[in-house]
């Protein structure tokens, strides 16, 4: 089975806002006159490649085959073998408490990356909407992540490995 990854409207504004912002100053580098264009530069030197990269690791769709979860990316799709999984829940942004991100990014074209919670602990976050959140969780790891259909979704992994939700 086959789930979109859209974006919340905090993504969508995020991600409109920076590239917007990149092109500006892309604009500005292409049309500035006194050669002494080195700030911008310096900003897209870090902006092309942070939208890049954040849109490469952003999830297009989550798929459920028999034996695993597959965040499906641009670049390097991730699997979650469906054996390892000990719990896999729909929860809410409350559920995980506060969070704060270790690495990668939040708000271009999703939530990417490692955080901690004060609730779970340190998890994996592939998501593109705060509003339909799953956590899956196995032995030595935990991800979360957010198919359309988060209640379908979580149903249709525990009937492929016989878990009572």
């Amino acid at each position: 089975m086959r789930y979109a990854a859209t974006l919340d409207d905090n993504s969508k504004v995020v991600t409109n806002l920076i590239i917007i912002l990149t092109l500006v100053i892309l604009c500005r580098q292409i049309t500035d006159v006194t050669h002494d264009a080195t700030a911008t530069s310096i900003l897209l030197f870090i902006l092309i490649p942070a939208i890049i990269i954040a849109w490469l690791l952003s999830p297009r769709y989550y798929t459920i085959t028999a034996d695993a979860v597959i965040i499906k990316r641009p670049f390097l799709s991730l699997r979650i073998p469906l054996a390892d999984v000990v719990r896999l829940r729909s929860i809410t942004e409350e559920d995980l408490g506060s969070s704060s991100r270790l690495m990668w990014m939040g708000g271009i074209f999703g939530y990417l990356g490692t955080y901690r919670s004060g609730e779970i602990g340190k998890y994996q976050r592939w998501c593109t909407n705060r509003e339909s959140l799953v956590l899956i969780e196995s032995q030595s790891r935990k991800w979360v992540i957010s198919p359309s259909d988060a209640d379908d979704f979580v149903k249709s992994v525990n009937r492929i490995i016989n878990v009572v939700a």
